[in-house]
């Protein structure tokens, strides 16, 4: 298989889980709240769209101010003295 066509399906994969779990997800709270209109329901996702990139980037903060302190030193053949 070579590069162009791996990256096609790599892209096509992502884009086909991305959207079908988007759709199951509409269809979900359809189910869970039929009296809600479309409007709400997408209000709903908005809002727990940004919930999700605010817990991203708290954690991405904590990464960052663990880093600062103190720095993590990885070796991957440790040398004894």
């Amino acid at each position: 298989m070579d590069v162009i066509t791996h990256t096609i399906l790599a892209v096509g994969s992502l884009a086909v889980a991305y959207y079908g779990g988007r759709w199951l997800q509409v269809r979900e709270a359809r189910k869970m709240f039929p009296a809600q209109t479309p409007k709400e329901l997408m209000r709903q996702f908005r809002l727990m769209d940004a919930i999700i990139e605010r817990m991203v980037a708290e954690d991405e903060a904590e990464i960052e101010r663990r880093a600062e302190k103190d720095p993590l030193q990885l070796e991957l053949f440790p040398q004894e003295d």
